[in-house]
C-alpha cells in the first residue's frame, strides 16, 4: 500500500503524461528482483554449450602466442604470472555474465506455441499463435 501513496502523492492528475508514467511504473519490472528470483540453471531456448572459462583462457593464450607473445612456462618450471591473470580476467568475466547479465526478449506476434497441462477433468493440450507481441526477461546460464 506505501508504494500506491508514493504514486499518488507524485502523480499530477490533471497532466496526462503524469498519470501515464505513474501507470507505467506500476508495471515495471526490477531486473535485480527477477534475477535473484529466477532459478540459476533457467533455460530459455536451445543450449548452446556453456562458458567454460579454462577453454576460454586458453584460445587467449593460443592467439597471443600466435601474435608472437611468449607464452608457455618460465624457465624454473612455474606457470606464467600473465597467464595466471589472464585466466583470473576470463574467469571474472564469464561469472560476471552468468550471474549479473539480464536480458530483455520478445516473442513475435504469429509466433506458434504448444503448452500442456492438467486440470481436475483430465490433462490439457493447447496449441496456437501468439496474438500481440510478447515481452520477458531471460538470464545467460552457465
Amino acid at each position: 500500500m506505501g508504494k500506491c501513496k508514493e504514486i499518488t502523492d507524485t502523480t499530477d492528475f490533471k497532466n496526462p503524461n503524469s498519470i501515464l508514467k505513474a501507470l507505467l511504473n506500476l508495471f515495471k519490472l526490477n531486473p535485480r528482483g527477477l534475477a535473484a528470483r529466477l532459478p540459476s540453471k533457467l533455460l530459455l531456448g536451445a543450449k548452446c554449450g556453456s562458458f567454460n572459462s579454462s577453454e576460454i583462457a586458453a584460445k587467449i593464450i593460443r592467439r597471443q602466442a600466435e601474435a608472437g607473445i611468449p607464452v608457455g612456462p618460465l624457465p624454473s618450471g612455474e606457470i606464467s604470472p600473465d597467464e595466471i591473470m589472464e585466466r583470473i580476467r576470463v574467469e571474472e568475466m564469464v561469472e560476471a555474465i552468468s550471474t549479473k547479465l539480464v536480458l530483455q526478449v520478445a516473442i513475435q506476434p504469429g509466433t506458434a506455441l504448444q503448452a500442456t497441462g492438467t486440470s481436475p477433468t483430465g490433462p490439457v493440450q493447447v496449441a496456437g499463435t501468439t496474438i500481440g507481441i510478447g515481452k520477458g526477461k531471460a538470464m545467460v546460464c552457465n
